[in-house]
């Protein structure tokens, strides 16, 4: 039947993209009927506990699992024997069977009936250890004639890499002022709210399912498949509901393979759900990491050249940690336009739990490394730090230093906005101690973050579909978790822009490597742009497949139609318009009977690693006590170039997040260690700021309108918590009037700087 003399208002409202939509998962969360790993309980699960080294280095002689075997209720035991050739990274077995590297390393697991089967198994079996000379620090394990954590890389160097772009070297012999400087970060924990947690169902030996939660559903997929010599279509991952990630769950670990080995053996299903302690045993974050930092600069406050060297513990393993080491130096390059950069990564071995990276990637450190020694030579060449940074920062159109293109850049614009915002032109140079004696500072930071991972892969794929049922309603196929940033919601939003509907119509699936299309995964920022534009590209196939029916039952062309606030209306005349479900139920039920099924690919599409960089501008203030060296950050302006904001209530909430970490990350998180021995292996010891403590934030959104991104997207994830640690780290150390060496800068550590600050004064005042 046509429909062309129908006539109806078409209500054009506000587009779906850019309203402030809350999480659509929220009620199932605030409910409690949101599900996650831990709630997985298949019929006939065991539980599972591994079986873990007790000395840092040491020659495993032998292990007696007798006495386990023979408790009742124990239904399988697993060792090194069992996981033959498979690893877990580059020199990490998933089991350990020979030397063990680090205190918890993987050595074996146990399955039994319950949880306290499981626990008292393995406290039963009998490990006879050769202990062996080790090594605890990066300086240690590089002197000439220590211990060897791993025979096959000589001098305890698992790699090392150099870069240089530019002239370097006659850059620095151009400048007016060099700033030299040394600085560490110490090892921090990922910590995120959800425990390490895995369900495997390897019962069918020709097909093994796993429930856990994981950045990466289809690296997983693809490791295990390999692993266990299976098809790829005989690996099944599931990802459920995730209580956080922060690059802490981005690749298979030891214990998921255990847990599936366990589970082959007992051919039934099992569970390992790692206890508060052995968190910090398992967790792969930031390690004891050394940088040497320069910079050279001229009079009028140009930024001539940086020069990098960083050295990373890479613990017993490595854990990838030198592919990511190029993080600590070429990022500078993306936010100043510079005539050289040089940067240089050694990965050493020591005998500590393996290291990675953790949320910011490796940036903060080098980051805060950075703006400290900007502000400190801006104020040591009378110039404003604030003016130093407009003078550097690059715009749209820059060409990096190995071969980036910069297609949108708002960072002067977010500059400019905090600047305003925080009254810096009245406070920088100008604060005075309070009232009862607490030092003031003020600091500024900027930087950059990539939005991609085609540089870690030989591919950044993203796929997914859309369909839409006979009512209307639509669904979102797609492999990326969402790891509680909101993925899945900004997902929605970009299909409903689409189709002219809102985003309470649309739901998304994700998460099961079964059921939905491949994705690389929730890392690298890169689920907005990547993500993001597969859905958009599926929308809009599923779009034009609805617009064929809407043409004929309007009787125009298709390119005359457009969707909006859930109708199909013709551009030039918005009184003549279906609903949007009419047009759906039409399309199903039409002669040819069309399903309407939308498919979008989409991969970063320069050659360089990514696509879009995001911008970021902030502000911190603080407040120092001098007796204490306790830091209270006051407020923090924040300016953020995200190209498009999707979802501008979800960005804030990103940016209060983290704020907060970083902050926590710059003055408290530290995994303290004694020779390899953990000192604060709880989240009651292991610091980190209390909401009290949170400082206020302001929120500005710059929009730079990115060509490549979905609707001018670009990402959120983890660009700001790299500018706060900047800032924040600048304002410490505007405050205490120095240079601080070291992350997290704690309160004895400011201490220590401010007394050592006052013994000079005080010496130079009676020289």
């Amino acid at each position: 039947m046509k429909t062309a003399g129908i006539r109806m208002k078409a209500q054009v409202d506000p587009a779906a993209v850019g309203t402030r939509q809350p999480r659509l998962d929220g009620p199932e969360k605030v409910s409690g009927r949101a599900l996650f790993t831990d709630d997985v309980r298949p019929a006939g699960m065991l539980h599972g506990k591994i079986l873990r080294s007790k000395h840092k280095h040491a020659r495993i002689l032998s292990i007696d699992t007798s006495k386990a075997e023979a408790l009742p209720g124990v239904k399988a035991v697993v060792l090194a024997d069992d996981a033959k050739g498979i690893w877990a990274s580059q020199n990490e077995p998933a089991v350990c069977g020979t030397t063990t590297r680090y205190i918890g390393e993987e050595l074996g697991g146990v399955a039994a009936v319950d949880e306290a089967t499981a626990a008292k198994a393995v406290a039963l079996i009998e490990v006879e250890y050769e202990v062996l000379p080790a090594v605890t620090t990066i300086r240690e394990s590089l002197k000439d004639g220590a211990p060897q954590v791993d025979d096959g890389f000589p001098g305890n160097v698992l790699s090392e890499s150099y870069d240089e772009h530019g002239e370097v070297d006659a850059a620095f012999a151009e400048a007016d002022l060099v700033l030299d400087d040394k600085f560490v970060t110490r090892p921090t924990h990922n910590l995120f709210a959800e425990y390490h947690v895995v369900v495997a169902d390897f019962s069918d030996p020709e097909k093994l399912e796993m429930w856990t939660p994981t950045q990466t559903a289809y690296l997983f997929q693809q490791s295990l498949a390999r692993a266990f010599q299976l098809g790829v279509n005989q690996v099944r991952i599931v990802h459920l509901h995730t209580g956080g990630a922060f690059s802490g769950r981005g690749s298979v670990r030891p214990h998921h393979y255990v847990a599936a080995m366990l589970s082959r053996k007992a051919r039934r299903p099992v569970k390992i759900f790692a206890s508060g302690d052995e968190e910090f045993l398992v967790c792969r974050a930031l390690g004891d990491n050394e940088y040497r930092m320069r910079t050279a600069m001229k009079k009028d406050g140009t930024v001539l050249a940086v020069d990098v060297e960083a050295t990373l513990d890479g613990g017993g393993q490595g854990h990838m940690l030198g592919y990511f080491g190029w993080m600590v130096g070429l990022c500078m390059s993306w936010i100043m336009d510079l005539k050289g950069l040089r940067y240089a990564r050694k990965v050493v071995l020591t005998n500590h739990r393996p290291n990675f990276v953790g949320h910011g990637g490796m940036m903060i450190g080098s980051n805060a490394g950075l703006m400290q020694q900007i502000c400190r030579g801006a104020r040591e060449l009378g110039l404003d730090p604030m003016d130093v940074m407009l003078k550097n920062a690059i715009e749209t159109g820059h060409w990096g230093m190995t071969g980036e293109h910069f297609a949108s850049c708002g960072l002067k614009e977010c500059l400019e906005k905090v600047r305003e915002a925080s009254g810096w032109d009245d406070k920088y140079g100008k604060l005075t101690p309070t009232a009862d004696g607490k030092l003031r500072g003020i600091g500024v930071g900027m930087g950059s973050m990539a939005a991609g991972a085609r540089g870690a892969f030989k591919h950044d794929t993203s796929a997914a579909m859309v369909k839409v049922g006979e009512d209307g309603h639509v669904t979102v196929y797609t492999g990326i978790p969402d790891m509680g940033q909101g993925t899945h919601t900004t997902m929605a939003l970009i299909a409903a822009e689409v189709l002219g509907i809102s985003a309470e119509s649309v739901r998304v699936i994700a998460g099961d490597t079964d059921t939905t299309p491949v994705d690389v995964g929730a890392f690298a920022q890169r689920g907005t742009i990547q993500t993001g534009n597969a859905t958009k590209k599926a929308a809009e196939e599923a779009r034009d497949q609805l617009a064929q029916n809407a043409a004929e039952l309007l009787e125009v062309d298709v390119s005359e139609l457009k969707f909006a606030n859930g109708q199909v209306f013709v551009k030039d005349d918005p009184e003549r318009c279906l609903p949007f479900a009419k047009v759906a139920f039409g399309t199903l039920h039409s002669k040819e009977g069309r399903f309407v099924m939308g498919r979008g690919f989409h991969t970063t599409p320069v050659d360089f690693g990514t696509a879009a960089w995001s911008f970021g501008a902030q502000v911190a203030e603080v407040e120092v006590d001098p007796d204490t060296g306790e830091v209270n950050v006051k407020h923090v302006w924040v300016a953020h170039d995200c190209g498009r904001a999707i979802n501008p209530l979800a960005i804030e909430g990103q940016i209060d997040g983290q704020v907060y970490s970083a902050m926590s990350q710059v003055l408290y998180e530290e995994v303290e260690m004694d020779e390899g021995q953990y000192l604060n292996p709880s989240r009651l010891e292991y610091k980190m700021p209390r909401t009290y403590e949170m400082p206020e934030v302001d929120y500005f959104i710059v929009e730079s309108n990115d060509p490549y991104g979905p609707f001018g997207a670009k990402e959120v994830g983890e660009g700001p918590i790299v500018v706060a640690g900047g800032a924040i780290a600048a304002a410490v150390s505007d405050a205490v009037g120095s240079f601080l060496p070291e992350i997290p800068m704690t309160s004895y550590k400011v201490w220590r700087e401010i007394t050592k600050n006052r013994k000079r004064e005080q010496a130079a005042a009676q020289a």
